[in-house]
């Protein structure tokens, strides 16, 4: 039986954040001691150095945009070509690829989802994805990962009869998926790709494409690998998540390593820039307990800023989710 959007939904779920308490505990204090090492050199961080660069989307320049939020001494703009909202500087490439080696946040984020409460959420999340990608009697067939993680999704995949390959440039969370028994690959997407894995029927991206500061010739690279009349699985953390505007610079979703911040409108639109159409697109996680936390003023202001449209504050889950207002994104899409 597949299970609905709420199922896997913390805010929903008696007694799950005080399960969670511990292990999110520890893994936001590893956190935050990343952050500090991967802040621009001039605000103290000795990551690497970065660059300046214009939207990646659209490629409308950033020169003289005033920006809608500084956090971790990162510029937030919104591009006036296209909608999305980037990072006016990025990380050099070689010093990104390296926050994939071992670290503290590394094990902090292992034990974290290694942790029976959160492995309870992501499964059960993961059988609605596929499902979700599933619909219409697409699949079974070959399916690819990327970015695998600890191969939670390759298991729910294998599960529903496909024939899963995950990579993932972690050691460890790819250790770890292997130990699960899952098809994975420690190693980056396409250069590692075994040989004869050309074409796959869906390939999925969770918490991935806002990770790369081009993200139209990551999806290129993508769409190459995909078999005719095959689906795309993508998630993202929402730019319009109604907890996330009302955190502003103090979300987690705002951080180094985060280069591009989509919407429900700015995801389709980089998504159809990239030759796909979108089959669905939905929020998922509505943090609502999270939200209640803020004054109630505060938060009405903040919806009617979002969605000028919307229903008066409060609001449940499926309202909040029909406003395009959850934590995170997730669409299917296919070329063409």
């Amino acid at each position: 039986m597949t299970p609905d959007r709420d199922a896997f939904d913390a805010a929903l779920v008696p007694g799950m954040r005080a399960r969670l308490a511990e292990s999110y505990a520890r893994f936001r204090a590893a956190e935050a001691e990343a952050i500090k090492h991967l802040v621009p050199p001039g605000e103290g961080g000795a990551a690497g150095n970065y660059r300046r660069r214009d939207c990646p989307c659209c490629r409308h320049g950033s020169a003289g945009l005033a920006p809608v939020l500084r956090a971790h001494g990162l510029e937030l703009l919104d591009c006036p070509g296209c909608g999305l909202t980037y990072t006016r500087q990025v990380l050099d490439e070689a010093a990104d690829a390296a926050r994939y080696a071992a670290s503290g946040l590394d094990v902090e984020m292992l034990r974290l989802r290694g942790s029976g409460p959160y492995l309870e959420l992501e499964t059960l999340r993961d059988r609605y994805y596929m499902a979700r990608l599933g619909a219409g009697g697409f699949g079974p067939g070959r399916l690819l990962e990327v970015g695998s993680g600890t191969g939670v999704l390759l298991l729910e995949a294998a599960r529903a009869g496909w024939q899963a390959l995950g990579m993932e440039p972690g050691r460890a969370a790819a250790q770890l998926a292997v130990e699960r028994g899952t098809n994975t690959l420690c190693g980056w997407f396409p250069q590692d790709l075994p040989p004869g894995a050309e074409a796959f029927d869906a390939v999925a991206v969770l918490d991935v494409l806002e990770h790369f500061a081009d993200p139209l010739g990551f999806l290129a690279q993508l769409k190459a690998r995909l078999a005719p009349g095959g689906r795309l699985l993508v998630q993202v953390p929402n730019w319009d998540s109604l907890l996330v505007q009302l955190e502003g610079a103090r979300s987690s979703v705002v951080a180094p390593g985060h280069w591009s911040y989509f919407t429900p409108a700015s995801l389709a639109a980089l998504l159809a820039r990239a030759g796909f159409r979108t089959l669905s697109l939905e929020t998922v996680v509505s943090e609502l307990d999270r939200i209640a936390g803020f004054p109630p003023e505060q938060v009405a202001a903040t919806l009617a800023a979002l969605r000028p449209a919307a229903p008066p504050w409060p609001l449940d889950a499926t309202a909040l989710h029909g406003l395009g207002l959850g934590y995170k994104l997730l669409g299917v899409f296919q070329p063409g």
